[in-house]
């Protein structure tokens, strides 16, 4: 259902709450995302669509907004590749 695009995402909001203490801004995690899939020949920009995947995940309960982006339990889980109860 996920794809590597999205797990990209899941890992930046992650990565970014690990190494700043601070919930990731929607303006940083889409710069963060270009800036690691520019050199992607295999993804074109209709395809990306980042909002429409943050907007995705958000709806799947995988992340939050409260003052910025955060995993969710279930978003660490599906992260991290653990059973989701």
């Amino acid at each position: 259902m996920y794809d590597k695009y999205d797990y990209l995402i899941l890992d930046l909001i992650h990565m970014y709450k690990q190494n700043n203490q601070q919930y990731i801004k929607l303006g940083i995690l889409e710069r963060d995302f270009w800036l690691k899939i520019e050199n992607d020949s295999d993804l074109n920009v209709g395809q990306a669509r980042i909002g429409e995947r943050i907007a995705n995940l958000y709806v799947d309960g995988l992340i939050q907004n409260k003052d910025g982006y955060m995993l969710t339990k279930r978003g660490r889980e599906e992260l991290l590749g653990l059973e989701v109860n």
